[in-house]
């Protein structure tokens, strides 16, 4: 994908079986799907690592396998980002920047995530100050939290949004108001529902890669209120410069890229001169128009 899109698309994942013979071709082999996919959306959501490191041999075969412009956004391993304190001084951290300076060296770093624990409060911004400033000067950093006080609008919200901006780091901003807008509609939503925060939205960007993480529905169409305004919000930030990452999810996941087609579609309705995306004509269509 060029880079003259102007912002970063992608989905949680670029491996799902069921995508064979919709947006990839049918019979792909598993070891293939990654350079597929990335010749149709330019990033990932790196929740893998969330789980586990994988061995650097896969990092650097990831590195080699995706197309030139293509960007990993990793999430920090849950053993740093929800124990019981930030901690640097372990293993698992200095495993993740090895990993993650092999995709630096190969030009495929995006912003790495670091998503906290609903409990991680105002009374741990200090903690958070110090892995902010012990972290990699060159490896773009965004963060999401979760903890009601830092949607009040109040002094600890404040107090947030300047520690990230002084130290040029974007605050994620994870929307699932399309996701709690009606009652589950099938296991997988109701599922869905009773896993992911419901908290209020900010459109706000504290540094120039606004990173935005959207929960749909299955039924697509359902978000489409919800779409077009983070679209809008979007097309914004591209017009005074900045460079948006936005990740699409759905209930079941095989569905995102017909959520990350709608969305791109309400961009360009901003912003046309952007080109269209490259959904590719397949045995399976995926339902949508492909001037997308």
């Amino acid at each position: 994908m060029s880079l003259t899109y102007k912002y970063s698309l992608g989905c949680p994942a670029w491996s799902i079986p069921e995508w064979r013979g919709t947006f990839l071709p049918k019979g792909i082999p598993q070891s293939a799907l990654l350079a597929e996919y990335s010749k149709v959306f330019n990033t990932v959501e790196g929740n893998s690592f969330f789980y586990a490191l994988p061995r650097l041999e896969t990092v650097q075969r990831w590195a080699r396998e995706s197309a030139h412009g293509f960007e990993f956004c990793m999430k920090v391993p849950r053993d740093i980002s929800h124990a019981s304190r930030l901690r640097i001084d372990t293993p698992v951290y200095d495993q993740l920047i090895e990993r993650l300076e092999i995709l630096h060296q190969a030009t495929r770093l995006g912003p790495t995530f670091l998503q906290m624990h609903a409990s991680f409060g105002p009374s741990r911004l200090r903690e958070l100050k110090a892995f902010i400033e012990a972290w990699p000067r060159h490896m773009p950093l965004a963060i999401e939290v979760r903890h009601e006080k830092f949607f009040t609008g109040g002094s600890e919200e404040q107090s947030l949004d300047a520690l990230l901006a002084e130290h040029s780091i974007d605050r994620v901003i994870f929307d699932s108001r399309a996701l709690f807008h009606a009652p589950p509609s099938d296991p997988l939503e109701e599922k869905s529902q009773g896993r992911k925060p419901r908290l209020p939205v900010r459109w706000k960007s504290t540094e120039k890669r606004p990173f935005i993480r959207f929960v749909g529905r299955n039924h697509i169409e359902q978000a489409e209120r919800w779409l077009s305004e983070a679209a809008t919000v979007v097309a914004h930030w591209i017009k005074e410069g900045k460079r948006p990452y936005v990740f699409m999810h759905c209930p079941n996941d095989t569905l995102a890229p017909q959520l990350c087609a709608r969305f791109h579609m309400n961009v360009r309705k901003h912003l046309p001169e952007i080109p269209s995306l490259p959904m590719p004509t397949r045995e399976t269509q995926l339902g949508l128009p492909l001037d997308l």
